[in-house]
């Protein structure tokens, strides 16, 4: 399959009406930093008036990998973007970059920052974890730039960027994984597809839970009552290690089920012990907070639950890098093509990008 030109390649993204975008993978070294770096130079190429504004979940734009000592590719952006990241990052840039605020928010690698890019070089991202800091660094980003296009690269295993309604749009990054077989890929994206897709609550529903949301920090559960419309609300730090209380705060004939945060394969483990879970419907701030096995999503269809999603998320664009984790090469020319046919989003192999 042909590869996009830059024209192309913002047009097939959306990019030129979008405020916000994620790039989120599936597996690590997945392609995600390549993504961006071929979006921003068809942004530069094509000359495109409104700067960008890049932050990452965790580190990227480092020349090695920590972990793997795999060589990476580096993050080149040019003089007038933005971006956010943290002090020891910035010290690791080989442009002037003009310190613009301090954000106040601490990562492992430091405080993050605001900074400007006074010449053209290569940058190192280690943005923040959270949802709400995410948000924060959009908000001093765009004091800088209102109309700057605030784009979230992602990290290692990491598909939460896109979570909350943090951006408008998701390019989503695929690779082989850990083997290299085209059907077993096949499957794993047709899977991840349907989970980054799947429908939005109803408007009333969605405007109740952002509610309850909002007067309740700690909320990680929120249950409808199917005949008296009452409302229950359970607070926990998190949903990790909460799958029994979740069962047990369920009651049958709840008609909505919404969870905060990350679900895993613990929770419906639990919720496939209860006896009728007819017409209940299961939300998620959505797709990319579920990581559960494709087996698990046709039980809970089959138990008559439906997936839904408070914050639908537009996927753009799918790019895949026809390479194991370890950065093997696998051999398959025909590959794209047979992706292209199980998913409706664009589907393309960018290849490496140069400066």
């Amino acid at each position: 399959m042909k590869k996009p030109s830059t024209a192309e390649l913002i047009k097939l993204s959306g990019l030129e009406n979008l405020r916000s975008l994620a790039i989120i993978g599936l597996s690590k070294n997945a392609g995600k930093t390549t993504s961006l770096n071929h979006l921003i130079r068809a942004w530069t190429e094509e000359e495109m008036e409104r700067p960008l504004a890049l932050t990452s979940v965790g580190r990227d734009g480092e020349g090695e990998d920590i972990v793997s000592g795999i060589c990476k590719p580096r993050i080149y952006l040019p003089k007038g973007h933005l971006l956010a990241t943290s002090v020891a990052s910035l010290k690791r840039c080989d442009a002037l970059v003009d310190l613009r605020e301090l954000s106040g928010i601490r990562s492992a690698f430091g405080e993050i920052v605001i900074g400007k890019m006074l010449s053209d070089g290569y940058v190192e991202l280690a943005g923040p974890s959270q949802a709400s800091e995410l948000k924060l660094c959009e908000d001093l980003l765009r004091e800088e730039e209102p109309d700057c296009l605030y784009i979230v690269d992602g990290a290692l295993s990491r598909r939460s960027p896109a979570g909350g309604g943090v951006t408008e749009g998701v390019i989503l990054a695929v690779s082989y994984g850990k083997s290299a077989s085209a059907s077993e890929l096949t499957e794993n994206l047709k899977h991840a597809v349907k989970l980054l897709t799947l429908p939005g609550v109803k408007a009333g529903d969605k405007e109740l839970i952002r509610s309850a949301i909002s007067e309740e920090e700690g909320l990680r559960a929120l249950a409808l009552d199917g005949k008296s419309g009452g409302v229950r609300l359970l607070t926990a730090k998190s949903l990790l290690g909460e799958a029994e209380r979740i069962r047990d705060f369920y009651h049958e004939g709840d008609r909505l089920l919404f969870l905060r945060g990350a679900i895993t394969e613990a929770l419906p483990a639990e919720l496939f012990k209860l006896a009728n879970l007819q017409q209940l419907q299961l939300v998620v701030e959505d797709g990319s907070r579920l990581f559960i096995e494709k087996n698990t999503v046709k039980r809970l269809e089959a138990a008559g639950v439906e997936l839904k999603v408070l914050y639908p998320l537009s996927l753009r664009l799918i790019t895949f890098n026809p390479r194991l984790e370890d950065g093997s090469p696998v051999d398959n020319p025909g590959i794209v093509d047979e992706l292209q046919r199980v998913v409706s989003v664009p589907l393309y192999d960018l290849g490496p990008t140069s400066v």
